[in-house]
């Protein structure tokens, strides 16, 4: 087969010429994408005041440790959504850790230190633990036992009834009912599925 043959035929032009394209293309976005850097190579910028981004980052992470030390505290809660009472009362929570950090720690030294996971973790939980004491926060989770400091509140057990359900084996009246849903699919046929595969 020869070559002007082949791209006499308009088709096959347009195929290699799409094809040609397609590649430049793909090139020109390879060229201009972004490339990874590593932390050395950013320059590192210091805050000189608690931007919205960094409280609501740090909230964020405030809100999962809460839950993470109810769910301790009361194992029963793991697995379990919580409530919009118990969520407003975690989230008050942190808004009162959240303050108590801002005026004690300054932002330079709070973005210096905060991924040194011990001086992070001792840092909210003293504060924390004051915000329970002093400002009463997350009530239905923890008590103040006076000098004792803070006991977990048990989560109360699903009641036991003394009284069974008891379904016996076979027909029951109910049974013996047809919905009107069933009576509807037996005069149609077998329902078509719309998705199907």
């Amino acid at each position: 087969m020869n070559i002007k043959n082949f791209l006499k035929n308009e088709k096959n032009t347009k195929i290699i010429v799409g094809g040609l394209i397609f590649l430049l293309i793909l090139i020109l976005t390879g060229l201009f994408t972004v490339r990874a850097e590593d932390n050395k190579t950013r320059k590192k910028v210091i805050l000189k005041e608690w931007t919205t981004q960094l409280l609501y980052d740090t909230t964020n992470a405030c809100y999962q440790g809460t839950i993470r030390w109810i769910v301790m505290s009361n194992p029963n809660l793991l697995g379990q959504a919580p409530g919009w009472r118990s969520q407003r009362q975690m989230i008050e929570h942190c808004f009162c850790v959240m303050d108590k950090i801002r005026k004690k720690i300054k932002i330079e030294e709070y973005q210096k230190r905060v991924f040194e996971q011990e001086w992070t973790g001792n840092t909210f939980m003293t504060n924390a633990l004051e915000c329970i004491k002093e400002e009463k926060t997350l009530p239905s989770f923890f008590v103040i036992e006076g000098d004792k400091g803070i006991k977990s509140k048990p989560v109360p057990k699903e009641k036991e009834t003394d009284n069974p359900v008891v379904v016996p084996d076979g027909e029951t009246e109910d049974s013996k009912e047809e919905s009107l849903d069933q009576k509807q699919e037996e005069s149609e046929g077998s329902p078509q599925t719309i998705f199907q595969g």
